[in-house]
């Protein structure tokens, strides 16, 4: 069976242990998430399940919406609560006003050091796994975009805050950095993803109410990975030539939906409205070649 289950992560939990909760109450073997969140964190975990789990770089590149807490005045060697935490001496917080204005100007593409306690890879080895073994190591600023920093709330030392942004963002290292500006130190308390794309909190089931046994009418189709592609609806002819690897013409294709020049995928739909494949449009080719090929 191939779809998607929009998990709404209990906190205390790895991304890991739902994946084999899941495996265990489907009885399906095959199965990934789609974007890793911290025990501490809950909210939308995407589980991609069968033949749908080749699709999970689509749903980890989408825009995802986080709302998290912080606390100023304290630091910790993981940027949040869970970590060994240190109070900053003589701390002094900032205004609503100076926490406003830094939110902003951490609007758009930034540079950000990832935490020490992150799955980046240094020389092949994870390095929260260095930095348990007490090895603190030099990690190299990413570009990362930031689409929304609004605060909700702040009552000093606490804040709270709705973050919209890209692949990559560490929502912890927004907090650290902010707290490293003011001189106060800061760390993130609470952290709850709201959304995946379309993917959202408000759709999203519990562990608990998958294991009344109706995990079968939660299940979403693979189709729905992929909906910040260019669809191509298929006759029937065009759906068996893509089911045996075969290329279709670009000119098929624009016949019915523009292609641009900056297009370089396709969805390619069935007449029964299933994602078939996910097609490479080869413009000097003048074709779209199947790369991944779904099978019934």
């Amino acid at each position: 069976m191939n779809g998607i289950l929009v998990v709404n992560k209990s906190p205390g939990m790895t991304s890991r242990d739902v994946v084999n909760r899941v495996q265990r109450l489907t009885g399906i073997r095959k199965c990934g998430h789609a974007g890793t969140l911290d025990p501490l964190a809950t909210g939308v975990l995407v589980v991609c399940m069968g033949q749908a789990t080749r699709l999970v770089s689509y749903v980890q590149s989408m825009q995802k919406t986080y709302r998290a807490q912080f606390r100023f005045g304290i630091t910790s060697d993981t940027d949040d609560i869970e970590g060994v935490v240190t109070p900053v001496a003589n701390a002094v917080c900032p205004s609503e006003a100076d926490l406003q204005a830094a939110l902003l100007e951490n609007m758009g593409e930034i540079d950000q050091v990832p935490p020490q306690y992150s799955a980046v890879k240094v020389k092949g080895q994870r390095a929260y796994k260095l930095a348990r073994e007490g090895t603190k190591v030099e990690l190299k600023a990413r570009v990362v975009s930031i689409h929304r920093f609004d605060l909700l709330n702040y009552q000093s030392p606490d804040w709270e805050a709705i973050i919209e942004c890209g692949s990559g963002t560490y929502i912890r290292s927004l907090g650290r950095d902010l707290g490293q500006k003011f001189g106060c130190g800061a760390v993130m308390t609470s952290l709850s993803r709201e959304a995946i794309g379309q993917f959202s909190l408000g759709h999203a089931v519990s562990l608990e109410e998958l294991e009344e046994g109706n995990w079968q009418d939660e299940l979403l189709p693979p189709r729905e990975a992929t909906k910040g592609l260019l669809e191509f609806h298929c006759n029937s002819n065009q759906t068996e030539n893509i089911k045996h690897g075969r290329a279709i013409r670009l000119s098929e294709i624009s016949a019915k939906i523009n292609i641009t020049n900056e297009a370089n995928q396709l969805a390619m739909i069935d007449p029964e409205g299933k994602l078939v494949a996910i097609a490479e449009i080869a413009h000097e080719l003048k074709l779209a070649k199947p790369r991944i090929v779904f099978s019934d």
